[in-house]
């Protein structure tokens, strides 16, 4: 119903534009002479934004201000109007299916675990998906600028095929095959993930990317994390835990159809590479073949053990194996170095470096400027606690109302709506923070980062006291943090380096399932250990749990439930490192609708924003310009 109605809202738009414009006699002419987006409005920013004249202030393609509207103005807010409702329509249903994809199984994660009997293990149902959604990020930016958006979205998509028929499949004696899926499940969330963002950042200024980011922030919320759960627990309860995947299959084949016949014009095609002398303005590209040679092979396979070999280690501690086991430990010791002889290899990869010289074909994966930009690695570590106190609310309150309230999955589920209010309501502030007043990211950043911090503390203590009406508020407080930062951060990093917008999006996206999966790792240790939950627990098997004496009863889930607290205790320190973190950022300013050429370049303060708020703006920071054309920084203050 929800899409329904967003769906009404922009074609109602659309068709009230064009209805408007009909009116005017100039709107014959402007439509014989369509300006192309990005010829007339900055990549298709909210109006057309010439230098203003004397005689016609706002508008530089007429001179007299008494001759009406101006049909270039005109013709180009409708041709901004028609892209924004293509990507609506194209992504929608991508972007659901990758937010429903890692909520869905929320409600219905102990009914899988307990059907197979890995009640012991049901972090790996999380953890197979995370290993591949994660590790996989940077591959999937590097390759929709090698080989274009449309092709490597589809390409997702067909992986996502493959993966719900395996889950929905997998008989109950081969968890494998379950655990093989999500993780076909897992490398297509990574990539549609990772190329929904980079379509909806291309082609428009800073400012009509924070707009349509809103919106499908705002969707995703509603019908990934809010519906999700609740509809996971329906289908459960009603129904069969398969079809929290099979429903994935005819999403899928939808999404694939709509990219093809509505967006796919609009699509970029593979990125022009300096490597293989291409530009812009030639459009000339190279062969399928020599633009595989671009591919940073070396980069892509450190990145990829040294990476999933960390998040398979912190799979195993605690759950499969002890902290000290040689599994677990030479496991994260080699992820560790692996992924430390990542960095040292993008460091080498750099213009004028060795490897560079050795491999001049081949693009880095993420651009060694990046890794060593202050705001880069401190928005990554925001967006890794965002992920820690998203995951930990949607899978352990629900481990609680499972456990110690001993409700069926769908009423479990229909609780985890609390976190969806606060998350709009996040949404929209952040919304209004970036597009209104201030229109700054540091702001909504630095307090969604206080808000989470404060929502996970007192929701442990909520959990403590059993005090339902506490938990679902600190569950929506908790929301309220979490949606501040779902869009500023990406926006900051994208206004930091507006011309690598599918590495900054790759490198933000791959920290929110490594901070869910590190989370979680960390809160099943906890939970497992406090609990007592083992082979032979009465908790291995919680569908039984009612028929126990009324007296073990009390004891089982008493024990459950200080798991669950002292789980959300164990990452309040990793809330206050990320407020910490947030107060050291600088600040994106991003501009405001009419300023003419202004908003084809983003002001940004480098130094540390909260210095110079608290000295009332003296500080030794710099403020620089980035046109989107060049990227380049201008020193302005």
């Amino acid at each position: 119903m929800v899409f329904i109605y967003l769906g009404k809202k922009v074609y109602r738009s659309f068709k009230n534009k064009q209805s408007q414009e009909s009116k005017t006699p100039e709107s014959d002419a402007a439509a014989t002479n369509e300006p192309s987006i990005e010829a007339t409005n900055d990549r298709g920013s909210d109006e057309c934004k010439p230098e203003p004249t004397p005689n016609a202030p706002g508008c530089g393609h007429q001179f007299d201000a008494s001759a009406g509207p101006c049909p270039t103005c005109k013709s180009a807010r409708r041709e901004q109007l028609k892209y924004r409702a293509k990507i609506f329509f194209g992504l929608v249903l991508p972007f659901v299916i990758q937010a429903l994809d890692v909520t869905i199984i929320a409600s219905a994660l102990p009914w899988i675990a307990s059907d197979f009997g890995e009640t012991g293990q049901l972090n790996w149902i999380i953890a197979a998906f995370n290993l591949t959604s994660a590790a996989f990020i940077p591959f999937w930016g590097q390759m929709a600028d090698i080989f274009g958006r449309h092709l490597s979205i589809q390409t997702c998509l067909v992986l996502m095929l493959v993966g719900s028929a395996l889950c929905t499949g997998a008989p109950t004696s081969a968890y494998a095959v379950l655990l093989l899926g999500r993780g076909f499940q897992g490398l297509a969330c990574a990539g549609l993930n990772v190329i929904v963002r980079i379509i909806i950042a291309d082609k428009v200024s800073l400012r009509e990317n924070a707009k349509n980011w809103s919106i499908f922030s705002f969707l995703g919320g509603i019908l990934g994390w809010g519906l999700g759960p609740v509809l996971g627990g329906y289908i459960t309860s009603r129904s069969s835990w398969r079809w929290c995947f099979g429903i994935n299959l005819p999403i899928a084949f939808a999404s694939m159809l709509l990219i093809y016949f509505i967006l796919r014009s609009e699509l970029l095609g593979p990125q022009p590479l300096a490597q293989l002398d291409e530009t812009t303005e030639t459009g000339r590209r190279t062969t399928f073949v020599k633009r595989l040679k671009t591919i940073d092979i070396g980069g892509q396979f450190l990145f990829l053990f040294g990476f999933g070999l960390l998040i398979l280690g912190l799979s195993w501690a605690g759950a499969t194996y002890s902290w000290t086991s040689p599994a677990v430990l030479v496991t994260i010791i080699l992820g560790v170095i692996i992924s430390v002889s990542f960095v040292v290899w993008e460091y080498h990869m750099s213009p004028g470096k060795a490897l560079a010289r050795m491999f001049p074909s081949q693009k880095p994966m993420i651009p060694w400027e990046l890794v060593r930009n202050r705001d880069i690695g401190l928005l990554f570590y925001t967006s890794f606690a965002t992920g820690m106190a998203m995951y930990s609310v949607l899978y352990f309150c629900n481990i609680y109302f499972t456990m110690v309230k001993l409700w069926s999955a769908d009423e479990s589920g229909v609780q985890l709506l609390y976190f969806t209010p606060g998350l709009g309501v996040g949404v929209y502030i952040s919304a209004f923070m970036c597009n209104s007043w201030p229109r700054k990211t540091f702001p909504p950043i630095f307090i969604g980062s206080i808000i989470e911090m404060i929502g996970i503390g007192l929701l442990a203590w909520a959990l403590y006291t059993e005090h339902n009406p506490t938990v679902y508020g600190m569950m929506a407080l908790t929301g309220v943090g979490t949606g501040l930062r779902v869009m500023p951060v990406p926006l900051h990093g994208i206004g930091s380096f507006p011309k690598k917008i599918a590495a900054v999006v790759s490198l933000m996206a791959v920290a929110y399932p490594f901070g869910g999966t590190f989370g979680l790792t960390i809160m099943t240790t906890v939970f497992n250990n406090t609990s007592g939950i083992g082979n032979d627990s009465p908790l291995r098997d919680f569908t039984t749990l009612k028929n126990l004496a009324p007296a073990q009863l009390a004891g089982v889930t008493n024990n459950a439930k200080m798991g669950v607290v002292w789980a959300f205790v164990a990452i309040c320190p990793f809330m206050i490192i990320c407020t910490i973190a947030a107060s050291f950022l600088g600040n994106v300013y991003i501009s405001k609708s009419g300023q003419g050429e202004d908003e084809r370049q983003t002001e940004i303060y480098e130094g540390v924003y909260l210095l110079k708020f608290l000295r009332k703006g003296s500080s030794t920071g710099n403020v620089t310009a980035r046109r989107h054309e060049s990227g380049e920084p201008t020193l302005v203050k």
